[in-house]
């Protein structure tokens, strides 16, 4: 049995031997480099390129900008389904006459050598008009703001106005109303981006070679926008050194470098370096929220009243609005609460595009409720969790429809027993027990998140598996793996539905040339979607080779069983042949002729070959969790150090439960990091001002606490025939809240801590002292 054991993952092996390949590894006869030539402005337009220079410089081999981009080539698209028409807003690989962020591609420059392209880049001739900039949302809105777009600087404005809102606010014996804001910071996995793209002349053949999330996706985007037939390009992904949902979008690059080597005849590879990704990978969060929460006389909070502004920076890119639209949609949380108000804007700024990053929506939405709920509970006198535990959804009304939706898809949570899992996480953590308050003048806190985290999201996931006639199975799946044990996970489904062993199981992922169609990886939805199309054509194998035996050997199938990798007689209690046998029986060409022809119209002699493709159940799999804290503080510095950490959470089925804890482990950590560390700041013109590791601060093995998972499989999914949740959101989901109320219980304040991250200076102020005083 291989659905629930703890298998060490089998990738991992490659990489601790040091045989992991990355895009940078890779090469190719001819091969020469690509460097982008970013803008220097955050908005400017732009009078002219000279480019005399740079061409004559020994090893440059092309200097392209706007001018050689084809004719009639169409901006960036969005894959995802917006609030409204965003066309106006979206982007251009290269700028076309004007720029709208610091580190927009103005031209690509290609040389012998990386090195080469970069000097060249300081010959080119850059004639900017700047203009002011625009770095805050509220000042975009004014009626004399500078306009980001000839559109506008308001991209979009929707909202939900469910129940009676207005009604429960005058109803109300108990309201707080604060703003809470969460900063711009971005993924930053260990390895940056990189393409290699390489064109057959001959054959009209382009592969690339670095894609990696949604390369299906991305290729038919691609052929648009080349004019290409989607079959004549091929991208193949890669080992990926992590992407936490930044990574593997439709980028200028990912057109650039492709259209290059079309244009060069020759490979053409990119690699991002650090300060580029900093300025170049989507941003993401920056959002204000203003929430007014109501309650009545009995602890039951009647209604939310929320506006959301949210900075989507120069351009709309392929996640379209989809952080603010899950933010928006899943506000409410776990709770029973019928009225619900939201005003949603999303505002164009001189700042880097934005996208998602892991937990989109739902780290900055959790933090804003639970940070109010906390404050309700105080001016209500009642104890944090009991108003949590009264409001929760009950088991009985599963499945809840919020009301809501994202992305065109209804908000329901499909099944949980949120009390149970709550009162066992507080039960676990120790949450009634008296506690010191104070240990050598630091002063100790403990808060608590409750939210409910989406999963499983749509459309669809292809899988592909074969049986060869040694009895090796490979599975090739539409989905990519950047780092999450794809290749165990699937390899267990696949193991336990069919018999063998994960040795002779091999996934492969992530290339658009060994499946016509794939989903990809995003919205913890592999296991969920891309688990469950190997669970199909797992069955859909199994049912075909024992189909092939019967009529083989002339047993009735329901005499026979799969197991060991084996067909076996139950009757007698014997093997009739082995599961590669039937594979080979099954090879077009095969002259073994089966006794019958088949009951189920199973074709034959096309091999023990099965392709499944399931389509993604708009609810998703919705995963319940408690993030429970206790932190201690330094009145008099600000200092914070968390001490202990807890996740609890109902998964409905787990896979792999190493898995599982390692992602909610390294979830907490990130989620750590964007609680008190990590911002992207800009100044006034637009310019970044942390674009490096010195002003950019990210945890380390210092910052983490002791983290303790305690996952349940209590109620299984309704949406899917597995019964799993997506797990890859909820460790970094709940950090900022639960962290943040921890820091209000120690500090015994009911004001501040309401802007993130909570820096020394921000928790200070919190206590009404001022740095220094």
């Amino acid at each position: 049995m291989a659905i629930g054991e703890p298998i060490v993952r089998v990738e991992d092996e490659r990489f601790l031997r040091g045989e992991g390949r990355f895009i940078a590894d890779y090469a190719l006869p001819r091969m020469v480099e690509a460097h982008i030539l970013r803008s220097p402005y955050a908005h400017a337009t732009i009078r002219s390129i000279g480019l005399d220079q740079a061409l004559a410089l020994p090893g440059v081999h092309a200097v392209l900008t706007c001018d050689d981009l084809p004719e009639g080539l169409p901006p960036i698209h969005c894959r995802i389904p917006t609030h409204g028409d965003l066309s106006p807003y979206l982007q251009y690989p290269l700028a076309l006459g004007k720029v709208r962020y610091v580190g927009e591609p103005v031209a690509v420059i290609v040389a012998d050598t990386r090195a080469i392209a970069e000097d060249a880049a300081e010959l080119v001739e850059l004639d900017f008009d700047p203009l002011p900039a625009v770095t805050d949302p509220a000042a975009a809105l004014a009626a004399d703001a500078e306009q980001v777009h000839e559109a506008g600087n308001l991209a979009g404005r929707w909202g939900f106005d469910l129940g009676d809102v207005s009604g429960a606010l005058e109803a109300a014996t108990f309201m707080v109303s604060d703003r809470f804001s969460i900063q711009r910071h971005t993924a930053m996995p260990m390895e940056t981006r990189g393409l290699l793209a390489y064109y057959d002349v001959g054959r009209g053949l382009l592969d690339i070679y670095g894609p990696t999330k949604v390369v299906h996706t991305n290729r038919n985007l691609l052929a648009t926008m080349l004019r290409m037939g989607e079959a004549e390009i091929r991208m193949i992904e890669p080992d990926v050194g992590g992407s936490f949902g930044a990574r593997g979008e439709f980028y200028p690059e990912d057109f650039l470098i492709p259209f290059a080597a079309i244009k060069l005849r020759r490979p053409v590879r990119w690699i991002e370096d650090r300060v580029e990704h900093f300025a170049a990978i989507n941003h993401s969060r920056d959002c204000v929220f203003d929430v007014t929460v109501a309650a009545d006389a009995d602890g039951i909070i009647t209604a939310f009243d929320v506006k959301l502004v949210t900075d989507m920076g120069g351009y709309i890119r392929t996640h379209g609005d989809v952080v603010p639209s899950h933010a928006g949609a899943s506000f409410p949380g776990p709770y029973r609460v019928r009225n619900y108000r939201l005003d949603a804007m999303t505002v164009m700024t001189n700042k880097t595009p934005t996208g998602t990053y892991r937990a989109p929506g739902m780290f900055e939405a959790n933090f804003a409720r639970e940070r109010a709920i906390d404050r309700l509970a105080q001016k209500m006198g009642m104890e944090r969790a009991e108003l949590r535990r009264k409001n929760l959804i009950l088991p009985e009304q599963m499945p809840w429809h919020v009301g809501t939706e994202s992305v065109k898809r209804p908000t329901i949570f499909d099944s949980g027993n949120f009390p149970l899992i709550f009162d066992r996480a507080t039960d676990a953590f120790g949450w009634s027990l008296p506690y010191q308050r104070e240990v050598d003048g630091w002063k100790r806190g403990r808060g608590m998140c409750a939210l409910v985290e989406p999963s499983g999201l749509g459309p669809f996931e292809g899988v592909r598996i074969e049986v060869d006639q040694h009895g090796r199975v490979q599975i090739f799946s539409g989905s990519s793996n950047q780092g999450q044990g794809h290749e165990t996970v699937l390899a267990q489904i696949a193991s336990e539905v069919l018999t063998v062993p994960m040795e002779k199981v091999r996934v492969r992922h992530g290339d658009t040339g060994i499946i016509t169609f794939g989903g990809g990886t995003y919205a913890s939805r592999t296991a969920i979607i891309g688990g469950n199309a190997v669970y199909s054509a797992s069955i859909s194998v199994r049912t075909k080779a024992l189909d092939a035996a019967s009529r083989r050997f002339g047993i009735p199938v329901e005499e026979l069983d799969l197991r060991e990798g084996a067909i076996w007689h139950g009757l007698n209690n014997e093997p009739v042949a082995k599961i590669g046998d039937i594979a080979r029986m099954l090879m077009p060409g095969n002259q073994e002729i089966l006794q019958t022809p088949s009951a189920g119209n199973i074709p034959d002699n096309d091999g023990l070959v099965v392709t499944s493709y399931v389509r993604a159940v708009s609810a998703g799999a919705a995963v319940f969790a408690v993030h429970l804290a206790d932190v201690l503080v330094d009145p008099a510095t600000g200092e914070t150090r968390v001490e202990r950490y807890m996740v609890a959470c109902d998964v409905g089925r787990q896979i792999n439960p190493m898995i599982v804890e390692g992602q909610i482990v390294g979830g907490v950590a990130q989620g750590l990091g964007g609680t008190f560390l990590e911002e992207l700041t800009y100044n006034e013109e637009g310019q970044l001002t942390t674009g490096t590791f010195t002003d950019y601060l990210m945890p380390n093995i210092y910052d983490m606490p002791p983290v303790t998972s305690l996952v349940f499989e209590e109620s299984p999914a309704t949406t899917n025939a597995l019964g799993v949740k997506g797990v890859g959101e909820v460790g970094p989901s709940g950090v900022a809240a639960a962290v943040g109320n921890a820091i209000a219980d120690a500090l015994g304040t009911s004001v501040g801590l309401n802007t993130l991250p909570l820096t020394p200076q921000r928790v200070i102020e919190a206590i009404g002292f001022e740095v220094g005083a």
